[in-house]
């Protein structure tokens, strides 16, 4: 199934020019390039000389059904990227493509025709200005088209890809070139249903969880006391949060809040929709629980207005910003006194890249990994650590560790194209 294109290099603006624009351009708002704090270039005399990039992919057709509150997914797919370098090195990324899963071709064919041409050939020496550039450069296909989500999510995998492969090049894991220390890394479960049995919360004690998102936003007064149970179940050293999905408004999410007001819960996660005036968040975040939110969030604007109400700020690399914007914004979020933990739901690869940035951007936020059956996930990323004690631990091996693995999907491929100069 797979289709091969090759396309040549071709020119874009300058990147200083192209963020004076974003900044000035209202209808650009929501992928704006300011960081709240300029992240590092390569070390001087590095660069990086792009010199072919693959995008991919893969759908799984009959995954285990996984019920939210926007309803039950029947389909899954990932979207993963490739650059490579002219000496032979590669570095790995991941563009968000969770919903609707066929939403991953199009953010494919918009990284295939209209951004991967204007990366191959090029020497990078300051990754951060290549996606201001790269912004710059998308912004007649956002007013036209309409398209912020689609443009963030692929220049915020080509951004993870790029710094991959800057460490791998220089052969030092991703989070040391970063300026991390390695430490444990705190992680949870995540979309886990309220309603599991004992012998599936026992499963996944087993496989070394300490941590638990729950499900919520459901309509369903019944959940919530399926919730109450396995919370108040939990062990001394067991912890839990709960996600909503943004399936209530604030009178049903104030409900529900008011309902579970007793439970130990780290936060509650989306109660709302992030498009929800200021007042409504307020009211919820006045209720007592901590609140999470920030994978829905396109640009630095969005996230600082959003820091009024957030206890818990969730930028995923791969939906925007990639590394270049997100760790800043990590940063900026640990000074305000908040907590940062990455929001990453999808392959081995973007659960890497989330990993390698929160070790970087220090702070006591905690990692999600999604505890659902997903052979896009085990089969094609193998090799990330497994949680122990509910931690995990990075090694010292380049770049983000592991590598996908696209012929262990063979059974899986829906697209793969060939982008070189």
């Amino acid at each position: 199934m797979a289709s091969h294109s090759t396309a040549s290099l071709s020119t874009a603006g300058s990147h200083s020019t192209a963020g004076s624009q974003m900044s000035s351009d209202s209808r650009s708002h929501a992928m704006s390039a300011a960081a709240p704090a300029a992240l590092a270039a390569l070390p001087e005399g590095d660069f990086l000389q792009v010199d072919r990039i693959d995008v991919y992919v893969f759908q799984d057709n009959a995954p285990p059904a996984v019920k939210s509150s926007f309803g039950t997914s029947t389909q899954r797919t990932s979207a993963l990227l490739r650059v490579r370098d002219a000496s032979g090195h590669h570095g790995w990324g991941e563009i968000w493509s969770g919903h609707p899963p066929f939403g991953a071709y199009h953010r494919a064919t918009i990284l295939e025709k209209l951004v991967a041409p204007r990366v191959v050939g090029r020497k990078i020496a300051d990754i951060p200005a290549l996606q201001d550039e790269l912004q710059a450069a998308m912004i007649p296909m956002l007013r036209l088209a309409g398209e912020p989500g689609p443009i963030a999510h692929v220049l915020a995998g080509l951004d993870c890809a790029l710094w991959d492969l800057a460490a791998r090049m220089r052969g030092v894991p991703l989070y040391r070139l970063l300026g991390g220390q390695p430490r444990p890394l705190p992680v949870y479960a995540s979309g886990v249903s309220p309603s599991l049995s004992r012998q599936a919360l026992d499963d996944l004690r087993e496989r070394g969880f300490r941590a638990f998102k729950f499900k919520a936003g459901f309509q369903d007064d019944g959940a919530l006391d399926d919730l109450r149970r396995t919370v108040q179940g939990l062990c001394a050293d067991e912890s839990a949060m709960i996600d909503a999905n943004c399936g209530w408004n604030v009178d049903s999410a104030s409900r529900a809040l008011e309902r579970i007001r007793d439970l130990p819960l780290q936060w509650v996660e989306e109660p709302i929709g992030p498009e929800r005036p200021a007042h409504e968040w307020h009211t919820l975040h006045a209720a007592g629980h901590p609140l999470a939110g920030g994978e829905n969030l396109l640009g630095v604007d969005a996230f600082r207005a959003a820091f009024e109400w957030l206890d818990v700020v969730q930028p995923d690399l791969g939906k925007w910003g990639g590394v270049s914007q997100v760790l800043p914004l990590a940063r900026e979020t640990l000074a305000r006194g908040k907590r940062y933990c990455p929001h990453a739901f999808g392959t081995h690869i973007g659960a890497a890249l989330a990993a390698h940035v929160l070790c970087a951007a220090g702070g006591d936020g905690v990692l999600e990994l999604d505890a659902n059956p997903n052979p896009l996930r085990t089969l094609g990323a193998p090799g990330f650590p497994a949680p122990a004690q509910g931690r995990i631990a990075l090694d010292d091996t380049p770049g983000i560790g592991i590598d996908a693995n696209p012929d262990a999907l063979e059974n899986y491929d829906g697209h793969h194209a060939v982008v070189t100069s």
